[in-house]
């Protein structure tokens, strides 16, 4: 009701994750076709699996009688007029200059933090000017970035034209008046890092762009010493031939990173022996290996070979449990990187793992699911191999997604 009874020009709604931004920006659509016959109105999302989730609210919340025409694609509706002659389409901005037009009487941007600044100022802007059309930013954080940018203008109460709102998920929880059961949303908060959970169910803004790894400068330690022999060592090992790279983390059960190994192109049979040529520097330390794929028959010959290795099988939860296990350890201050504190520079040999901790994002699906990658044409590889050997430093019980039996 804040948002509906605003007079403002343009509302920025900042909202957590099952808020019911989408919700309530098509009703206040459907509000405006309704009494103002034969506009034009245009809800537009950064990319087209963003269109997904609101056109489904679209047909939800639509009756089938106020309809004169309707277009769907691969059930994501595109395009609907009312009896009233008034129009919406649903555009992706998936292709560049994709959204010039002219005309507008209102628009929607969907998930505005994902963007880019100048589809908003170059392209859907000027759009608005034939009628001084409106326009509802919503979306969840994504870094600070234009859409915090005209936020921070929305809480201007000087600035008539802007009004911004911030929501947390919480604020739909029956306990508030909403529609979602309080320990649903506390499930999913606090399986996640402190850093996600500020921005997603919070609606935070944030420094760095969906970035997981935090402050990951102030992990850098000086006197991490040598290997000692008799020491309990732990080694995570990701395997990749062509594109990719494997990569070999030595780690302390105190998170400190004591050795490093990456490398690319070698056949599996040198791969192996090289993954045993690692771990003979330590001794006999425990070796837990991605195993998926192409990785399976190489823990296979391994278990031959090497007694104290497990395979660790991912897929999408078994990744997110093993990311968000490195990263709470990681805000924990319980992972350490050898390096000089004072440049905030870990050192040479490691300092592609620390290019690939500063770059590593996540994202969350239509369905709420958090999936964790490196952003496209960059490598994750040393990423899973620290977060391998980290995921040894954690108590025997909770490894429970593992190959077989961890004899640790």
């Amino acid at each position: 009701m804040e948002v509906h009874t605003s007079k403002a020009r343009y509302k920025i709604v900042d909202c957590g994750r099952r808020w019911g931004k989408t919700e309530l920006a098509w009703i206040e659509c459907l509000l405006f076709m309704l009494s103002n016959p034969k506009c034009l109105i245009w809800w537009v999302a950064p990319i087209y699996k963003e269109l997904i989730p609101a056109t489904k609210k679209v047909r939800d919340l639509t009756p089938k009688e106020w309809i004169s025409k309707k277009i769907e694609l691969n059930e994501t509706v595109r395009y609907i007029r009312l009896i009233n002659g008034s129009e919406c389409f649903f555009h992706s901005a998936d292709r560049e200059d994709s959204l010039r037009g002219s005309g507008l009487h209102g628009l929607v941007i969907d998930e505005a933090g994902m963007l880019k600044e100048r589809r908003w100022t170059a392209e859907l802007q000027p759009s608005l000017m034939d009628y001084d059309g409106w326009v509802i930013f919503i979306g969840t954080p994504k870094g600070t970035n234009w859409f915090s940018t005209i936020f921070a203008k929305g809480q201007d109460p000087l600035n008539r034209d802007y009004q911004s709102w911030k929501f947390s998920s919480y604020l739909n929880t029956i306990e508030q008046g909403g529609f979602l059961k309080k320990s649903s949303i506390d499930k999913i908060a606090n399986d996640l890092p402190e850093r996600i959970r500020r921005q997603e169910i919070y609606a935070e803004f944030l420094e760095g762009e969906g970035v997981v790894f935090r402050n990951i400068a102030n992990q850098i330690k000086a006197g991490i010493k040598p290997y000692k022999q008799g020491e309990q060592i732990l080694v995570g090992t990701d395997y990749g031939k062509t594109i990719d790279f494997t990569v070999h983390v030595a780690i302390r059960p105190n998170g400190e990173i004591v050795d490093f190994d990456r490398y690319s192109k070698i056949d599996w049979h040198f791969q192996r022996q090289r993954t045993k040529n690692f771990c003979s520097r330590f001794g006999t330390p425990h070796l837990l290996i991605d195993s998926t794929g192409l990785g399976d028959p190489i823990y296979d010959e391994l278990k031959r070979e090497y007694l104290r290795v497990q395979g660790y099988k991912i897929t999408n939860t078994t990744k997110k449990a093993l990311i968000e296990n490195l990263a709470m350890m990681m805000d924990n201050g319980k992972i350490w990187f050898k390096g000089d504190p004072k440049t905030r520079q870990f050192d040479p040999e490691l300092q592609v793992l620390q290019s690939e901790l500063e770059i590593f994002t996540y994202n969350i699906t239509p369905s709420g699911n958090t999936q964790y990658s490196a952003p496209e044409g960059y490598h994750d590889d040393c990423v899973v191999a620290l977060a391998l050997a980290a995921w040894q430093i954690r108590k025997p019980s909770t490894v429970s997604v593992t190959r077989g039996k961890v004899p640790w």
